[in-house]
Order: structure tokens, then C-alpha cells, then sequence
């Protein structure tokens, strides 16, 4: 009797067990049927977009003498600063000062008085290089004038006039670190301390040193153009040996006469005649032939000429000047137009792969049907070829 009622208990617990772990799979089975209704699988994952951009260049305004009410208007050498941009004619030797906002000439420079006699420009402007107080301009004849900013008043002169004096027909001029920098007609580059130029010291100036021959004898007076790079290096084009040298700021201060200010290793030689030039952190924009030349920083190689941009075909662009990164004045004296130049980033929306580093794109006229070219990505530059890869 006692085997036989444990036997039944055994039976029974065997069955509740049995009973309890169906339970619990069912359980596990519909808890996991709501986890997996209330997480669905992820979708696979969509093409990704790529976002690709080429530049433009554009003619914003194109202004001749009649577009300033001007009898004549030549423009040659430019300097900027904020708004104001200078601007050498070299119809009549002056120096218009332009509001680059109002699209207005605000005053035209061709004589001043100085010491109770008046005084004028006797030669083509050469350099115009504004700085934050100051305003220096360096005529063909021997000279470098020094006015004050913004009121134009008359602080001093380098040079008397004499090529055999301190200043042998300055050519290009810079100013950095108290010192400016005139590249004369023998190639060699003067330097001037800025605290010597008083009007006490009118023409009086004594040059500080004088470098080695940096670039060729410029007999033919071919435009020449200093400036800074943003480190610490002045930058001299050399139209006659077809090169841009790079000049040492910081060996200036503590060189003795006649020693080498370049750096020859890392001077440019274009395969073209370089006149003006225009920095920004990225780029160099360089006017030579009948075209504008940029020069990429970063990749160390000329990405893109233009004999053309939208709204003007450049006949004899001597001198660029920067305004901003994307925004600069050029004088084609051969058309005797002052050109600003807009530089646009633009986006790709259309497009396919025609090779590893090219884009066929195609883009929407204006008028009607789209227009197709072809974008090499390295550069960002439309391209003429397609079989640039």
C-alpha cells in the first residue's frame, strides 16, 4: 500500500514537471513573438549620398572710363584695403581711391602739398601697398611716397628721384615686420625701415641692406608684384626669367648687405611670364600671357588657366588683386577695363562617373535644355578634355 502511493506521487510530480516546462517553452515562445514584433529588422541600409562641387568664375562687373565718368582711364598696378580699393591709371599718372560697395570713386590722388609746395606723381605708379596706417606708393621714377590712412595725409618719401640714390626704380613693393621691401630694376631687393619714413626725413631715407640678385634686370619695365603668403615668405614674380621667387621675411632683419634673401628651392617656374599675383590660403591666382593662372596650394601644381570667364575674355591682364577668397579686381590694360572677378563653389546635383577622378555633369540651362561637362575632382575644375582621368 505505501509502494503504491509513492509510485502515484512520482508519477504525479513527473507529469507537473513535464507540464511546467511546456509551459515555460510556450511562454518563452510568445514573449519572444512580441520582443520580435516590437523590433523588426533593421532595413538595408540606403545608398549613401556623395556631395560633389567644381569652381566657376565670373565677371561680376567690368568697369571702363566711361562707367567712372573718366576722360581716360588706364588701370594698372591695385592695392586693397576693406572696402577701398587703389587704383593706378596710367593715363594720367593718378591714383583713384574706389568704394568697391557703392561702386563709386571717391577721390582721385594726383597732386598733394607738401612743406608749402605741391607735389605730384612724374612717373607711372608701379606698387600700391596699403597696411593698416599707411599707404606706400612707389613711382618708375626712383621714389616711394608715403601717405597716412585713411586721412591721405603726406608722411614722408623714399628716394629723390636720382636711380643712383636709395631707392635704383622700384619695381614691386611689400611691407612686413617694420621693413618694406622694394625690388629694383637690377633685380636685387632694397629694404627700408618704416620708422625712417618722417616727414623730417623727406627723401633722406638711407636703405637698411640690399639683397643678392634675386631675378633678372627688368630694362623693359615689365610688371613685377611682391607679396606676402600668409608664412612668413614674400612672394616676387619675375616676368623676364619666367618664375616666381620666394623671398625669406624673417632672414631680412639680421642679413648683411648683399646676401641671398631667396630660397631657391622653392621658388615657381610657370610656363608662362608671371606679372601680378593674388594670395589666399589655398591659392595663388597669377596674371601672365592674356590669362589669369591659379596655383593650388595644397597639391603644389597649377590646376586651372583662364584666358576667359563668364562675362570677359582677358586681352592683357596685368595686375590682380584680392579682395576676399572668392572676390578679385584685374586690370586688362589692353581693354582698359577694371574686371571683378567672382569665384563661386558650386554644388554637382547630376551626374555619373566617366572615370576615377572625372565626372560627366549634367546641369540645367538657364534656358531650356541642360547642359553637359565634365568636372576632374582633384582639381574641382571643369575640364576640356574628357579623357583626363
Amino acid at each position: 500500500m505505501k509502494n503504491g502511493t509513492t509510485e502515484t506521487k512520482i508519477s504525479f510530480s513527473i507529469l507537473s514537471l513535464r507540464y511546467l516546462l511546456l509551459t515555460l517553452s510556450i511562454l518563452t515562445i510568445v514573449r519572444c513573438g512580441k520582443s520580435d514584433e516590437g523590433s523588426p529588422s533593421p532595413a538595408p541600409e540606403a545608398d549613401k549620398y556623395e556631395s560633389y562641387w567644381y569652381y566657376s568664375y565670373e565677371a561680376e562687373r567690368v568697369l571702363t572710363a566711361e562707367d567712372l565718368s573718366a576722360d581716360d582711364f588706364t588701370p594698372y598696378t591695385l592695392g586693397s584695403l576693406g572696402d577701398t580699393l587703389f587704383v593706378a591709371c596710367n593715363a594720367d599718372n593718378s591714383l583713384l581711391l574706389f568704394d568697391t560697395q557703392r561702386e563709386k570713386v571717391l577721390r582721385t590722388l594726383d597732386s598733394w602739398d607738401f612743406n608749402g609746395e605741391q607735389k605730384h606723381f612724374d612717373s607711372r605708379i608701379e606698387a600700391i601697398v596699403p597696411t593698416a596706417g599707411r599707404l606706400y606708393v612707389a613711382e618708375r621714377e626712383s621714389r616711394i611716397h608715403c601717405f597716412t590712412l585713411p586721412a591721405l595725409e603726406y608722411a614722408g618719401c623714399i628716394g629723390n628721384g636720382a636711380w643712383n640714390n636709395a631707392v635704383f626704380q622700384a619695381q614691386a613693393v611689400a611691407v612686413a615686420d617694420g621693413l618694406v621691401f622694394s625690388r629694383d630694376k637690377n633685380g636685387t631687393v632694397s629694404l627700408y625701415r618704416e620708422a625712417d619714413v618722417t616727414p623730417a626725413n623727406y627723401q633722406q631715407v638711407s636703405r637698411y641692406r640690399r639683397s643678392a640678385a634675386v631675378g633678372a634686370v627688368n630694362n623693359n619695365f615689365a610688371t613685377h608684384c611682391m607679396r606676402p603668403d600668409g608664412a612668413g615668405r614674400l612672394l616676387l614674380t619675375d616676368y623676364n626669367q619666367r618664375k616666381i621667387h620666394v623671398l625669406d621675411i624673417s632672414a631680412a632683419a639680421e642679413m648683411e648687405n648683399d646676401a641671398a634673401l631667396d630660397l631657391p628651392e622653392q621658388a615657381l617656374s610657370p610656363a608662362f611670364a608671371p606679372t601680378g599675383l593674388a594670395v589666399t590660403p589655398e591659392r595663388y591666382y597669377v596674371t601672365g600671357g592674356n590669362g589669369i593662372h591659379i596655383y593650388d596650394r595644397a597639391d603644389g601644381n597649377w590646376s586651372k588657366s583662364l584666358p576667359a570667364i563668364g562675362g570677359h575674355a582677358f586681352s592683357q591682364p596685368a595686375y590682380i588683386q584680392a579682395q576676399a577668397d572668392s572676390v578679385f579686381w584685374i586690370s586688362d590694360i589692353s581693354k582698359r577695363a577694371l574686371v571683378k572677378m567672382a569665384v563661386h563653389k558650386n554644388e554637382i546635383r547630376e551626374y555619373e562617373r566617366a572615370g576615377r577622378h572625372l565626372l560627366r555633369v549634367s546641369e540645367p540651362a538657364a534656358r531650356g535644355a541642360s547642359r553637359e561637362f565634365f568636372v576632374d575632382m582633384r582639381t574641382h575644375e571643369i575640364v576640356e578634355e574628357p579623357s583626363v582621368q
